[in-house]
């Protein structure tokens, strides 16, 4: 199966955390934001802005996350790189596949609310059919591989939409990264 849906991915602590860190970094008025034009352009096209913020690799949060993912999904948080992205009205990301430059990648959904109307959706393929996750509350998608995904577009009166992104790595018998 190249998706798993996990309900209820973090803790409510955890979770609480999580959004009450993206909401202060965001109204925190530093300059320590970088956009989705660093992207290759495959992945990006002509998205409206998406904003990146790694969350510091020495803070509670990003240790309580790494052990989260890591231990629920059995695999590594590539690079040790943890990031709250924002996604501003028509962001999205186009139809691609992360190929084999990773194990798999895990998208976390912090909105407190999302209504169907504001897009945003996950979309992947699975063997010839088209699935999709509505990105609530908590919910995160695990992605194996080269599974071909993309996002919709948020919509014009959709909120921002709030996720976590990591890219994951196998992990060899020491429990270290390869």
């Amino acid at each position: 199966m190249p998706i798993k849906k996990y309900r209820d991915f973090l803790d409510e602590e955890t979770y609480e955390q999580t959004i009450g860190t993206a909401d202060y970094l965001l109204t925190l008025g530093g300059n320590e934001f970088c956009t989705n034009r660093w992207w290759d352009y495959g992945i990006r096209k002509d998205s409206f802005p998406v904003l990146v913020h790694n969350i510091y690799r020495d803070s509670e949060l990003h240790k309580k996350l790494k052990t989260i993912i890591e231990d629920k999904t059995q695999l590594s948080v590539f690079d040790n790189n943890i990031m709250i992205y924002y996604w501003t009205r028509y962001s999205y990301i186009p139809w691609h596949n992360d190929n084999s430059k990773y194990e798999g990648a895990i998208t976390i959904y912090i909105n407190r609310e999302w209504h169907h109307d504001f897009g945003g959706y996950f979309l992947y393929e699975d063997e010839g059919e088209l699935k999709g996750v509505v990105p609530e509350r908590n919910i995160a998608v695990l992605q194996y591989g080269s599974v071909n995904h993309c996002t919709t577009p948020v919509n014009y009166e959709g909120d921002l939409r709030l996720t976590i992104q990591a890219f994951l790595g196998k992990k060899n018998e020491e429990g270290t990264q390869v």
